[in-house]
């Protein structure tokens, strides 16, 4: 494997886009990243953990931002050919292709509630009906947890993925440095525009109510892999319980990045 690199893409027209359907079929309007993003997400959730295709997509994607990890890799595309006292005829051919490796996405707010300690849900999706909405999500005030008063705008990182064999490499690690560096550099790309929006569809009356981002940011991590969200930052949320999704415990964990500087 070459050096991995990565792209990003930010929000998107996903209008087409086929949740019963792989990637690999879906229609040439849907960007390459995005597919890309869907097919190590397709590889992990769905082969591996048994996620249900419908389920892997959902009305989040449109509006997150995603970055994929790709690698490099020499693949044979003729092998070499000898005669019978072992003289080569045709020396070895290949082609160097960019494999997806590992994906993560950004999801900015509003979000729904948080889920309920205790709960289960078949899919972590704002709905599961055949056409995922467009639709904004409406500014709620949430129940508080511990390390979330219910009101303040967070940011979610989320559908973190490596496939199998190259797990270990420190890509995860990458993935997330990644997103919350480009969160870091970008902090006030999701807050809300007042001119484009209306104070009352952002659930504002005064100037100072409109929600801005401070730094903030959510993981729903599989109870698995909590301790090495801890390793990056991240704290379990104690009052956000544990929940299942997809027959997995999940719990819910934060962590609050210094934007002060990016914001001078």
């Amino acid at each position: 494997m070459g050096t991995p690199f990565l792209a990003f893409i930010g929000p998107t027209n996903l209008d087409g886009y086929n949740r019963s359907l792989p990637p690999s079929e879906q229609p040439s309007s849907i960007p390459k990243t995005f597919l890309d993003a869907m097919e190590v997400r397709e590889e992990v959730f769905v082969q591996e953990q048994g996620v249900p295709l419908d389920n892997e997509f959902d009305a989040d994607d449109a509006r997150a931002c995603h970055w994929v990890i790709y690698a490099s890799i020499n693949e044979t595309t003729t092998p070499e050919r000898q005669d019978a006292d072992g003289n080569i005829v045709s020396s070895k051919q290949s082609i160097t292709i960019s494999k997806p490796i590992g994906t993560i996405r950004l999801v900015p707010f509003p979000h729904p509630p948080h889920h309920e300690p205790g709960s289960s849900y078949a899919a972590d999706a704002l709905e599961t009906s055949s056409s995922p909405t467009t639709e904004p999500l409406p500014y709620i005030v949430d129940r508080a947890t511990t390390y979330h008063d219910g009101k303040e705008p967070y940011i979610k990182l989320g559908r973190l993925a490596v496939v199998k064999e190259f797990r270990g490499s420190g890509l995860a690690r990458m993935l997330v440095s990644a997103s919350m560096t480009w969160a870091q550099q970008n902090p006030t790309y999701f807050n809300p525009s007042v001119k484009s929006m209306g104070m009352e569809k952002i659930g504002a009356l005064l100037l100072d109510e409109i929600p801005v981002w401070k730094g903030l940011i959510c993981v729903h991590a599989q109870e698995q892999v909590a301790k090495t969200w801890a390793k990056w930052g991240y704290k379990v949320d104690e009052g956000m319980g544990t929940w299942i999704e997809e027959g997995i415990n999940h719990v819910g964990m934060f962590q609050r990045l210094n934007i002060e500087k990016q914001e001078a």
